[in-house]
């Protein structure tokens, strides 16, 4: 593994394995401008509200069975329950969030695979010049 990823030019970071081990490697990222706990509480924040502002956007990926938006980002959130619906979802949320890409680097068949997720919300940054 450390072979494979000096080839890519990156490191492995350890992040605490507490339920929101996706949020502390994305804080890392952070860390060039924020430390570790502003950027959590940052991501805590931004996710929440991007949640909320996109709220019609996101529902159409929850089935019936795994409940209300705003519960299941409460849970993820404040009770750092990972399930199923909030697998794809909650990274694209942050995403989004963030309006920033991530790398993301996974293990898998001997190698070291990079996949690079891209906002899907495009934000309109000066919305009084479209007035």
């Amino acid at each position: 593994m450390d072979d494979a990823t000096k080839s890519l030019n990156v490191t492995l970071d350890h992040t605490l394995a507490d339920g929101h081990c996706f949020l502390h490697a994305v804080a890392l990222q952070l860390n060039e401008t924020l430390n570790a706990m502003q950027a959590y509480e940052f991501l805590m924040k931004a996710i929440e509200t991007e949640s909320r502002t996109n709220k019609n956007h996101y529902t159409n990926f929850i089935d019936q069975n795994s409940g209300r938006l705003d519960l299941l980002v409460h849970k993820y959130l404040y009770n750092k329950i990972f399930d199923h619906a909030a697998r794809d979802l909650i990274p694209q949320i942050t995403f989004n969030a963030l309006q920033k890409p991530i790398h993301i680097y996974t293990e898998r068949d001997g190698g070291i695979w990079k996949t690079i997720v891209q906002p899907k919300i495009p934000r309109n940054i000066n919305k009084s010049a479209s007035r």
